[in-house]
């Protein structure tokens, strides 16, 4: 991965890097900015933005060379806020590689919210799934690190553990379904609750099976791949002041089952475990940041949604944790089983209170767009502090109702509910369905299906999964425990 790294004006100096760019806000001053650069650079910089009318803009540009060094001015608009550099900080990458640049340098973050998210926007956009493509003969050079001149070394560390843990959800995501199964998921968490010492109990199906996790058990049945149930553990050094569960919708391949999908909509459904990715992805983050005063449940019903002669059938009644019988009229609405297991046993925990992701509905996605995440929720509080989250670190959410009317479209006349309702308002209907399996626990449903994967990167977001609600389940743990 490419290297991020705190310096000075001295550090610079030292480090000679092929492209020097200047973040600066609007409105820029052509006359006289001192922009903390050699005279030569500055002086070219300031006749081309006076040339092209340069006007600081977030994420516009001027770039130009001299005495061999390529120099940019990067804007950061009016009166930014921190989390918009992350989008100069993934200018500078931007600019580095259109100049074929192998080192390059950030000046003028001077705060620590600014160095900490130009730190992260630089590593995102850096981030690239290649491991399967064979090496390319382009004599350009890659671009091998960003140095970010701040002060605040600790910044811009921070930066780089929020992001390094978002591609580790990315990479969860976009490892591709003959690799990535329920089992490489539980290896994987293994692996991070050792790194941190968390807790860790993997169930195969066989404690499953003995402890009643039936609605998962029953969407996994249809592959040769065997289901799993992570559950990882943060638990800080002293007091405790709240207690969170996440749960991580981890369907790692989604053919739909017998309400099979068409072929070219089964394209990407490796990427229909990005709740999980985020879960995993934000368990790294937790490990990493070690945030004091709040204990965290990692949860993730691992399976694959396959047909076989032994896959779960329409009209199949199926009693799942909780005790409540569901009439399955459609297996491509497998997620929300699965989820209800794993959320009927966090509930079981006793936590504070209990928030779901998933790429659950397409409905979602035609209510809010792809960038947006639906938020469900049956408490205010909790609601408004997630919310708060994931405004704080930009990551884009929006509150959705619980409308009580739609609860009618589940009833089922075999069964204590059906897991779909009608084609209107089905994200809603979603989650009414998972939260029956709440209890009396404060619970959000967040419905990433839109932002959780994308066909064309934008900004910082690479193309595949995301690794979306990381920093915002980071950001919410960390005020939780203050």
């Amino acid at each position: 991965m490419m290297r991020i790294q705190v310096g000075s004006s001295a550090t610079l100096e030292g480090l000679n890097p092929n492209l020097v760019a200047v973040a600066v806000t609007k409105p820029f001053d052509r006359a006289a900015p001192d922009l903390g650069i050699d005279a030569a650079g500055a002086e070219a910089l300031i006749a081309e933005a006076k040339r092209v009318g340069f006007d600081a803009e977030l994420a516009d540009s001027v770039v130009t060379s001299a005495g061999g060094t390529w120099f940019a001015l990067i804007g950061a608009g009016p009166s930014p806020k921190p989390t918009d550099y992350r989008r100069v900080g993934s200018k500078v990458v931007a600019l580095a590689k259109q100049t074929k640049c192998s080192t390059a340098a950030l000046v003028g973050a001077k705060s620590d919210g600014r160095s900490r998210f130009s730190a992260e926007g630089a590593y995102l956009t850096g981030y690239g799934f290649d491991r399967y493509q064979t090496a390319s003969d382009s004599k350009a050079p890659t671009l091998e690190g960003v140095t970010i001149v701040s002060e605040h070394a600790a910044a811009v560390s921070a930066g780089v553990d929020a992001a390094a843990a978002v591609c580790v959800g990315r990479d969860l995501a976009n490892e591709h379904p003959g690799r990535c199964t329920p089992k490489f998921l539980a290896e994987r968490a293994t692996e991070i609750a050792a790194a941190y010492g968390f807790d860790c109990k993997i169930r195969d199906e066989e404690e499953l099976a003995a402890e009643n996790f039936n609605l998962l058990l029953a969407v996994g049945r249809g592959s040769d791949e065997p289901s799993r149930l992570i559950h990882l553990t943060y638990t800080p050094d002293g007091p405790i002041k709240r207690t969170i569960c996440l749960v991580g919708k981890g369907v790692t391949y989604d053919s739909g089952g017998y309400s099979i999908k068409p072929s070219p909509n089964q394209v990407n459904m490796h990427l229909d475990m990005g709740g999980s990715a985020a879960v995993l992805g934000a368990a790294e983050a937790v490990g990493r940041a070690q945030p004091a005063g709040v204990q965290v449940h990692f949860i993730v019903p691992a399976v694959e949604n396959l047909v076989s002669g032994n896959a779960y059938k329409l009209n199949e009644i199926v009693t799942g944790y909780a005790g409540v019988s569901v009439e399955v009229l459609n297996t491509d609405a497998e997620g929300r089983l699965i989820l209800a297991d794993a959320i009927a046993y966090a509930a079981t925990l006793e936590p504070d209170e209990i928030v779901d992701l998933a790429t659950l509905t397409g409905a979602c996605v035609v209510a809010l767009g792809m960038e947006t995440a639906g938020v469900w929720s049956n408490d205010e509080d909790l609601a408004k502090r997630l919310l708060c989250a994931a405004d704080d670190i930009d990551e884009s959410m929006w509150r959705m109702p619980l409308t009580d009317r739609i609860v009618e479209q589940l009833k089922s006349d075999f069964a204590d509910t059906k897991n779909i309702g009608s084609r209107w308002g089905g994200a809603i209907s979603a989650a009414l369905f998972l939260r029956k399996f709440v209890g009396d626990v404060p619970w959000a449903h967040i419905d990433i299906a839109g932002p959780g994967m994308t066909e064309q990167p934008w900004e910082y977001i690479n193309k595949g999964g995301t690794g979306f609600g990381v920093l915002a389940l980071l950001e919410y743990c960390t005020a939780s425990g203050k």
